[in-house]
């Protein structure tokens, strides 16, 4: 885990270029407009609050569907 996110920042996107904040259900998130990563957001304090993974990214787009078909 530590080799790869070592290898990940040497060689992998920066994710300098962000995008605005989308609310979308109940997730708050920008995204990577480098490489589509995708971050929770805090409203409430205003900053990023972590990286979302790729599995939790796909069980958000469930997530959403199913909060949307409500």
């Amino acid at each position: 885990m530590i080799l790869t996110t070592f290898l990940d920042y040497l060689f992998g996107c920066h994710h300098s270029n962000l995008s605005r904040v989308f609310t979308i259900g109940r997730r708050t998130y920008r995204v990577c407009c480098g490489c589509g990563a995708q971050f929770e957001y805090s409203l409430e304090r205003m900053v990023i609050s972590r990286r979302r993974t790729r599995s939790q990214v796909s069980l958000g787009v469930v997530e959403n569907a199913i909060h949307m078909a409500e």
